[in-house]
């Protein structure tokens, strides 16, 4: 079934063409060793940067960061790892400027940089033009590669097997380092706004090698208009924010036509992702929403009133289409998952808890704590996919490259051709198993949460578990969908278990059973590892 078998040897390996990903090949590069970069589809396609709006969050001057630093941690409820946050916010505006030097062209403001550009979607510019510069560099691509397994001997990652979405060749890679910056796992619900192929493959690798993962329950969504059905979100929280004083009670009603934003004081408050998010699905877990949904009713204002509340440019041209929209009916709100907090643990160096494995980006945890502040995501990635490239390369001239056990490969090689078992009594399209993981976690584990809802959650889990030996792949997009499938199995089933033993309310994460925030007995992480082959929590 498979063509070539192909060695390769590399100093730093980076896995995910995003942001971060970019980033951290430009820094391993400009550290003078060999860069193999590793995309699942085209690189600098197909990731959360290339969607993005392009607005960055930076401080100038040591009052401003002091305010940007406690704003972090606030949005955060003080779960963040403050050296994180520390390192983001002092290196945030010096990062940004640099991408100026890459050929990224911006507009710097005190406390934003937004990307300018009249040729597209300012995060594909931002991509394309970061890979343009690994190009000139000189960083070795290979696009449409899926890795499916990282290779640890002796508690060192030492490189990692892949295979061709197109041609079937699999990939033997042998690296001093490995960096992995592959997003985040927000397409394990059935409504996101995530590119498809982002499906937290990195986050699971990482664990099944043994590395620890940290704040899983913490899933950020966005309200989506469900009457559209556009990819993207036409309607945020800043949306909502704008326009709440516009209409008597604020413009989102539930099934019973009562105003739902003074319920949960978020007229006299200020919105933020979480809290909008929780109001609505508080609605609808009691019952008072319209098919999983909310309703938004905008027909009372007029269109110029639009012009006192949305100041900011970017933000004009992002409500402008759909004014008349609103002005003409209501529509649908539902909850859309749009980042997720949770994700690999590092240090301040980017260090996993595996010896050379570092990681970059959405598939980390620790900046954003319980919920991210707006602007913060791509701030993150340029800063951080800089010290991980940086990292990398240091650790990569100090070791010697290690020879991938012949036996391993031949094993490892067989499990993926047992995908094509045609012989096995049942078959399964991969395809259908994801779309029964997302079913189950988007019925049971919403931002809303219960003991009773989380525990339906894991036993349907469980039953799902039973028919993934019978996952039958006819062909190799077929095959990167079973190792997804997998994956998002895997983590799905990690967020019911963390939010299972969250017992409290905090930032995305809402227990109807525990609805207040425990600073006594929860200022704290829950951290997942596997040992020994069982899922081991503290």
């Amino acid at each position: 079934m498979f063509n070539e078998l192909i060695r390769l040897n590399t100093d730093v390996l980076v896995v995910g063409s995003g942001g971060a990903g970019l980033r951290a090949a430009i820094e391993a590069r400009k550290q003078g060793v060999d860069v193999l970069l590793i995309s699942k589809s085209q690189t600098g396609l197909a990731n959360c940067t290339a969607c993005a709006l392009g607005a960055f969050r930076l401080a100038q001057g040591k009052d401003e960061k002091e305010k940007y630093f406690q704003m972090v941690l606030k949005a955060g409820r003080y779960l963040n790892n403050r050296k994180l946050v520390k390192i983001l916010v002092e290196n945030a505006d010096s990062a940004i400027k640099e991408l100026k030097e890459l050929g990224v062209n911006l507009e710097i403001s005190k406390r934003r940089a937004t990307i300018i550009s009249d040729k597209g979607p300012a995060g594909a510019v931002l991509t394309k033009t970061l890979t343009k510069y690994i190009q000139h560099l000189g960083v070795k691509i290979l696009s449409n590669v899926m890795i499916f397994d990282l290779v640890v001997q002796e508690n060192r990652c030492v490189g990692a097997l892949g295979f061709h979405r197109k041609t079937g060749d699999i990939y033997i890679i042998s690296a001093k380092s490995v960096i992995l910056a592959t997003g985040g796992y927000s397409t394990i619900y059935l409504y996101h706004d995530n590119p498809r192929i982002i499906t937290g493959d990195g986050i699971a690798l990482a664990y099944l090698a043994g590395a620890e993962l940290q704040d899983l329950e913490f899933i950020q969504f966005q309200p989506m208009i469900l009457d559209l059905k556009i990819p993207r979100m036409p309607i945020l929280d800043w949306t909502i924010e704008a326009t709440k004083n516009l209409v008597p009670g604020g413009p989102l009603l539930n099934v019973k036509g009562e105003p739902i934003l003074p319920k949960y004081g978020l007229l006299k408050n200020k919105i933020l992702r979480d809290n909008l998010i929780v109001a609505i699905e508080r609605e609808i877990f009691e019952g008072k929403g319209i098919n999983n949904s909310v309703i938004l009713d905008l027909r009372s204002v007029e269109p110029e009133e639009y012009n006192k509340v949305f100041p900011l440019e970017f933000q004009q041209k992002l409500i402008q289409p759909f004014i008349k929209i609103f002005k003409t009916r209501r529509l649908h709100i539902a909850s859309c998952a749009h980042y997720t907090m949770g994700g690999i643990r590092i240090n301040d160096e980017c260090k996993t808890t595996v010896e050379g494995l570092f990681a970059a980006g959405e598939v980390t945890s620790g900046v954003h704590g319980a919920n991210r502040l707006g602007g913060n995501a791509l701030s993150e990635i340029i800063v951080f996919g800089a010290i991980a490239g940086r990292e990398a390369a240091k650790y990569a001239k100090q070791v010697k490259p290690a020879e991938i056990d012949k036996n391993y490969i031949l094993e490892s090689r067989e499990k993926v051709q047992e995908t094509f078992n045609y012989s096995k009594s049942k078959k399964l399209n991969p395809a259908m198993v994801k779309n029964k993981v997302r079913l189950v976690v988007s019925s049971f584990c919403r931002p809303v949460r219960s003991k009773e809802k989380l525990e339906q959650a894991l036993e349907r889990l469980e039953q799902i578990k039973k028919i993934l030996p019978h996952i039958v792949a006819e062909n190799f997009e077929e095959l990167r969908e079973a190792f997804e499938a997998k994956f998002m199995f895997l983590l799905a089933k990690l967020v019911v278990k963390s939010a299972m033993i969250r017992t409290e309310s905090r930032g995305s994460h809402f227990r109807v059973d525990y609805p207040k925030q425990d600073d006594k007995n929860w200022l704290k992480n829950i951290i997942v590892k596997m040992e020994g082959g069982e899922t081991k929590i503290r």
